[in-house]
């Protein structure tokens, strides 16, 4: 019982210092290359966007029946996320915001928002963990219907 008790104090302690988690390797993660690879990968062409070291950004282009969606991807700087965005216009007073915020609980995981510089952004944060052509496919689709389903409340007459 003692040994035990010992064997689970050791391994408790392990879990929770900080140089335990320092030294965490992240299995499965996507860098800024197989990012790339993987949209590729789907048939896309990309484009460079930004190529500075940890700060590399892609553009490929989702073609639906109404609208050509051009998609940008990026991995966070801490590599947690990998965002998928597009950017839908500029933020107006013309803006339906009531009716943006309303259907936030639709598109979910999807999300509406400004940035810094006042652009109206749509996207999703995808957990950068085992992220297969599978999974990158189904938040592209689902990124480009959802704009496609919104565009009454964004796209400027």
């Amino acid at each position: 019982m003692f040994s035990t008790t010992v064997i689970a104090a050791v391994y408790a302690a392990q879990l929770l210092s900080p140089t335990a988690h320092a030294q965490e390797v992240k299995p499965n993660v996507l860098d800024a290359a197989g990012l790339k690879a993987a949209i590729e990968g789907l048939g896309y062409e990309t484009i460079v966007l930004n190529q500075e070291l940890g700060s590399e950004k892609y553009e490929f282009k989702i073609v639906t029946a109404d609208l050509n969606v051009p998609m940008a991807a990026e991995i966070s700087p801490s590599k947690n996320y990998i965002w998928l965005t597009v950017r839908l216009g500029d933020n107006r007073p013309d803006l339906k915001w009531e009716e943006l915020l309303k259907t936030q609980a639709k598109v979910q995981p999807c999300q509406f928002y400004i940035t810094t510089k006042g652009n109206l952004m749509f996207g999703v944060a995808l957990d950068n963990r085992a992220v297969n052509a599978a999974v990158l496919k189904r938040n592209v689709d689902m990124i480009s219907k959802n704009v496609g389903e919104t565009k009454a409340l964004w796209l400027k007459s």
